[in-house]
């Protein structure tokens, strides 16, 4: 199911108009030009001589193979064997993918003369530091429609607690003077690529989905916050393919699960350190509401719901739907209550937080 997912990748750069390459850049310098190597009668460009071309920095991840540079104010990621880049936040197409020669990153010619070659002057650009104003939340509530997510053996519907949540953690950071935006405001079946999408539209600070779980034993119960990585156990394997099962209505072309594995780390790694941090605070605020229900901690999974989001994002599991215990208790409108209020705890510390580190670096 998770490699079905990657397919979007395509999709949503087509589709967002992020496809259109920019016309070439000026012109072709001779010190470039000496190190030129012809690959299948391609044109290749070590990464490191236009990385001095530029004047820019860099940097390598061998694990991963993928290499960043920044440059002139703009950044650039690429991977090995993948016919992809990311160029401020946008994915362009390549004609051919990166190749390792020799213990060296070989890119097409493209990425100087369409790109990099646009950034030779350097930029006096402020540091970006992440979530240093967080004014604007959106709140997704998972499932919808036609598609009711998990059901409990008493009937109780995922995607009806989902929204109730959401509206009762909509009118909580309303209070605290969050500007809150709701990817579904009723019982309508939102696309998963379009959560997301939605709350980059809006130039969200936080991205927030909300879901109730279920596993095969009914003794399982608790809530658990994940952030986009890689599924760290089984569970959350089983959950990602559960949360991504939407995803075949909405693609078509299967990618190997290599590729997609050096894909999502490639496009989503910008915010994953706060995503980890915000997960973190959530479930010390629900925590702090007293529930019956244990902390199940930090997770982290490929949720397709996550991916594009270009903010901290997280998925919370609100509760084990396919508990019994669990069930009845998420029927009761003063648990929901609860459940909303732990929520809202985590997003003001994290926001408090966020502000001190600012205020400490400016």
């Amino acid at each position: 199911m998770v490699r079905r997912s990657l397919i979007l990748l395509f999709g949503l750069a087509l589709f967002a108009g992020c496809a259109t390459v920019p016309p070439p850049g000026p012109s072709f310098p001779s010190a470039l030009a000496s190190q030129r190597v012809f690959l299948d009668n391609t044109p290749y460009l070590p990464f490191s001589a236009i990385l001095r071309e530029a004047r820019g920095q860099e940097q390598w991840d061998p694990q991963t193979q993928i290499g960043y540079l920044t440059a002139g104010g703009h950044e650039l990621r690429l991977a090995s064997q993948i016919p992809a880049v990311l160029v401020d936040g946008a994915v362009y197409s390549l004609p051919v993918p990166p190749r390792m020669e020799r213990g060296r990153l070989l890119v097409p010619e493209t990425v100087w003369t369409q790109w990099v070659s646009r950034w030779r002057a350097p930029a006096a650009v402020a540091p970006r530091v992440p979530g240093a104003r967080i004014r604007t939340v959106v709140i997704d509530a998972g499932h919808g429609g036609h598609d009711p997510g998990a059901i409990g053996r008493g009937g109780l519907k995922e995607k009806n607690v989902n929204l109730d949540v959401a509206r009762r953690l909509r009118d909580l950071l309303v209070n605290d003077g969050f500007r809150v935006v709701m990817t579904r405001y009723d019982d309508r079946f939102i696309p998963l690529g379009g959560r997301s999408a939605i709350a980059n539209r809006e130039g969200a600070d936080l991205f927030i989905s909300l879901h109730a779980n279920s596993s095969r034993s009914r003794r399982v119960t608790g809530f658990e916050a994940y952030y986009l990585s890689e599924a760290t156990d089984d569970h959350a394997r089983a959950l990602e393919a559960a949360e991504n099962a939407a995803l075949p209505e909405e693609v078509g072309r299967p990618t190997s699960s290599e590729s997609e594995a050096i894909l999502w780390d490639l496009l989503y790694t910008e915010h994953r350190l706060e995503s980890m941090e915000l997960a973190s605070y959530t479930c010390r605020g629900l925590s702090g509401q007293g529930l019956p229900s244990r902390s199940r901690g930090v997770k982290s999974a490929r949720f397709a719901v996550l991916k594009g989001a270009r903010m901290p994002a997280v998925l919370v599991e609100v509760g084990f739907i396919s508990s019994p215990e669990e069930e009845a208790r998420l029927r009761k409108p003063e648990f929901r209550q609860r459940l909303a209020d732990g929520i809202r705890q985590g997003v003001s510390t994290f926001r408090k937080e966020v502000q001190k580190k600012y205020a400490y670096q400016s």
